[in-house]
């Protein structure tokens, strides 16, 4: 069954208040809302009607009171975000869901956690020269693995959700990723993606309990970076094309791989409820190692995101009854998969081309569709967006 959702922040819903929000959500119809409880970094200009400051700026954490019994097993703890202070809106956006009879499904940033790795350093991600992320953990590290799984317990046991999506599983040290850092040369791609791979410790011990040679591997990124640094000549392969021409290389960004489809299956398995994924646009790029995804159990989720005015990434086959075909997954069925449009860049062609892409995803028989985000969309889109689920329930039928 094709489903229709929103993609929003929990602080937008309470700012906008918690009733409203729920009932304009579900008057578009929606039949879920995708509620984002744990974030990075955020800065964000809101749209409509407000009494909240016009611009939402924080530095991140979890937007919810954590049950610190949940969190024993694991030295590094959630960090609670300023703007919640003592308050805990959850609760009440779960029972208002519950009486609107609309799916509640939350939504949890993976290892993108500023506050959590400046308060625990020796759980951050770092780059090959020993630099410490400042943005992302690493998905090696037992007590990150342990948090993930901790958070699922938590929400899964609190709220009951229809599901928990985990966003941005990804290993990076968020150099170029995260953090944005510049600098005054071409460095080209290949660069950029080995900056962002991390060397942390967990992620070392990790590859050599699979027999990687580590060693060899930072030899070879080393003298990579510097031939850039030094030469000033730019290293352009995508990572996926230099781990084809070295087998070292391979073998690293295989033992990320796996520990990071490791960290969801063991989130997942953790979980009261149904697990997805969250896949950025532009994945076969790869720019840093994801998810295996054709090595999840079978039943996991996976949300792809598209935008309005480019082209989707990811095809559709109609001889596998709409199975999702991209790199790292052999046969994705569609009642596994959604997609999330992000309206950035709408222009007066885009209300046509949303109800055209929303419609063309339920003919495409792929799970559902969720759009992003409440709160910044201009009011008048919101007409749009309901004309599209309404032309997409059609089809679905």
């Amino acid at each position: 069954m094709f489903t229709t959702g929103i993609l929003a922040d929990i602080w937008n819903v309470v700012d906008f208040g918690i009733e409203e929000s729920l009932d304009r959500i579900q008057s578009l119809g929606a039949q879920s809302i995708s509620l984002r409880v744990t974030s990075s970094r955020v800065s964000q200009l809101r749209a409509g009607e407000l009494e909240a400051p016009r611009i939402f700026r924080n530095d991140g954490g979890y937007f919810f009171q954590p049950d610190k019994s949940k969190y024993s097993n694991t030295r590094i703890k959630p960090v609670v975000a300023s703007w919640l202070k003592s308050r805990d809106p959850l609760e009440r956006i779960t029972e208002s869901c519950k009486k609107r009879d609309l799916e509640l499904r939350l939504r949890i940033d993976a290892l993108e956690q500023p506050v959590i790795a400046r308060r625990y350093p020796d759980s951050s991600a770092k780059t090959v020269w020993g630099d410490l992320s400042e943005t992302m953990l690493s998905a090696s590290n037992p007590d990150v693995v342990e948090l993930l799984r901790a958070t699922a317990i938590d929400l899964s046991q609190r709220c009951e959700p229809a599901g928990i999506e985990i966003a941005k599983p990804r290993s990076s040290c968020g150099a170029y990723t995260g953090e944005g850092i510049s600098s005054g040369f071409c460095e080209g791609c290949g660069f950029r993606e080995l900056m962002d791979l991390s060397f942390d410790e967990s992620s070392k011990q990790s590859a050599i309990a699979r027999d990687v040679d580590v060693e060899a591997t930072i030899r070879w990124v080393t003298v990579s970076l510097k031939r850039v640094l030094e030469n000033g000549a730019s290293l352009e392969p995508f990572l996926r094309d230099l781990v084809k021409v070295t087998p070292v290389l391979e073998a690293y960004v295989n033992s990320q791989i796996a520990d990071l489809t490791k960290l969801v299956e063991r989130t997942a398995a953790a979980a009261d409820c149904p697990i997805s994924i969250v896949l950025a646009d532009g994945i076969e790029f790869g720019l840093c190692p994801n998810v295996a995804c054709d090595s999840l159990s079978h039943d996991r989720g996976v949300i792809l995101e598209t935008y309005l005015g480019g082209q989707d990434q990811f095809i559709t086959s109609d001889d596998v009854f709409g199975s999702m075909k991209f790199p790292g997954v052999k046969m994705l069925p569609s009642s596994h998969t959604a997609r999330q449009i992000r309206m950035s860049s709408l222009d007066e062609e885009a209300p046509e081309e949303l109800v055209s892409k929303v419609k063309q995803f339920a003919d495409d028989r792929v799970g559902g569709v969720i759009i992003a985000s409440f709160g910044l969309i201009a009011p008048p889109t919101y007409e749009t967006v309901k004309q599209a689920f309404r032309f997409a329930s059609r089809s679905s039928h």
